[in-house]
């Protein structure tokens, strides 16, 4: 690379700080975050969230710094932004973290630098609402001081085997200077291709499309499922019959929650209305996957009410197996929908941040297994945690959530 490379990675959740540990293999790097707490968490090396394991942040720390303190970064000039870009209650962009760390980083910057966003967007943000941002406050012009660039996240929570350094990387950026910088730096850290979009909307509309194409499949898959069931068959096993045929997507039915498909496919929503563009599909299996998770605790109370049962346990609380990130969990919608009808119902996930549950959700959750009673009713796992795998209840009915889609 032509100039000395100095990174700072903005938001140290599920994107940033696994990224982070692996610039900071490579290049001088500083980590920041707006939670203090979390950030002197971080450099005690305990990661309550599981974004990363403690080896690879302790490794990072031997070389790089955590901070919360903008002007820690005055010595940096290739800025990557990775926080999470959520939704209101009106299920709408909720865009002011992002607007914030634009504002912060416009403040800071310095002819050369350049900013590379990961966040997930709708397409035509970078540039509609990030740039400007920076220009006000840096008082610099994109391209003539200053350069960004966009390269999705794609980020598989709690997958082992899909890791950052071996997805492929999409990029783009505001010129052909800084898109060489970001081939430079991914190319470094990653053992995967690295894609060139011709334009940065390219990019945020390639992220939308990924996750869209999801949500989709998904719906298809929760409506099917509900064929199958008048039809008195098992969708799981239609699924795996289906597979045999070479281009058949294995999709399964199931609950959407998350930091990605369950949120993203609104900001598309969005956008496609200020264009005047309908989404049918989209808005159609959008409102399929909403409503699936009352549809599984209405199953749930009519089978409780069958076999007489007035203590239910659910089995975790996380949006996916083996993790404790309980962003968008509809699990949260399940146990809310019983409580207005079941006498008892508890919740059981030794996995999750109990204190950000109730915070987050006001669910009292129960975290050890010597807190579970013995005299539920009804057993029904909706997570696949393995550490469930080791449990037994005998004196209860069990059921999963595979036996109620």
């Amino acid at each position: 690379m032509k100039k000395e490379i100095n990174i700072a990675v903005i938001g140290l959740g599920y994107v940033g700080l696994p990224l982070f540990c692996l610039l900071s293999k490579y290049f001088p790097c500083i980590g920041i975050d707006k939670d203090t707490v979390r950030v002197t968490q971080l450099k005690d090396g305990v990661d309550y969230r599981e974004c990363e394991n403690q080896h690879n942040i302790k490794m990072a720390l031997q070389r790089s710094l955590l901070t919360s303190t903008y002007s820690d970064l005055t010595e940096c000039n290739v800025f990557f932004v990775c926080i999470p870009t959520g939704i209101d209650e009106n299920k709408l962009p909720e865009l002011e973290p992002l607007k914030n760390v634009c504002k912060s980083l416009g403040e800071i910057l310095k002819r050369g630098d350049i900013v590379i966003f990961e966040s997930t967007v709708f397409p035509g943000a970078t540039e509609e609402l990030c740039i400007p941002i920076l220009e006000k406050y840096s008082m610099m012009k994109v391209n003539e001081d200053f350069s960004v660039g966009y390269s999705p996240e794609r980020i598989n929570v709690g997958d082992d085997c899909h890791r950052i350094v071996s997805t492929p990387k999409i990029i783009s950026a505001s010129n052909i200077e800084s898109l060489n910088v970001m081939r430079d730096i991914y190319s470094t850290i990653l053992d995967a291709p690295v894609i060139e979009a011709s334009s940065i909307k390219i990019a945020e509309t390639a992220k939308m499309y990924e996750n869209v194409q999801r949500d989709v499949l998904i719906a298809l898959a929760n409506e099917y499922a509900d064929f199958c069931k008048s039809e008195g068959i098992n969708i799981n096993e239609v699924t795996e019959c289906a597979a045999s045929k070479w281009n058949f997507a294995k999709v399964y039915p199931g609950l959407v929650g998350g930091h990605c498909i369950g949120v993203d496919t609104y900001y598309l929503m969005k956008r496609a209305k200020d264009k005047k563009q309908s989404l049918n599909l989209v808005q159609t299996a959008r409102h399929i996957n909403e409503a699936e998770s009352k549809k599984v605790a209405t199953r749930i109370k009519d089978y409780a009410v069958f076999i007489n049962a007035q203590r239910i346990l659910l089995l975790g609380f996380s949006y996916k197996a083996n993790t404790p990130d309980c962003r968008n969990t509809k699990v949260a919608d399940v146990y809310n929908e019983l409580k207005q009808h079941c006498l008892v119902v508890d919740c059981f996930d030794p996995l999750v941040d109990t204190k950000k549950v109730s915070k987050d959700y006001g669910i009292s959750i129960i975290h050890s297994k010597e807190e579970v009673q013995t005299d539920y009713d009804l057993v029904v796992q909706l997570v696949n945690h393995n550490v469930f795998n080791e449990m037994g209840f005998a004196d209860a009915t069990f059921i999963k959530l595979k036996d109620l889609l």
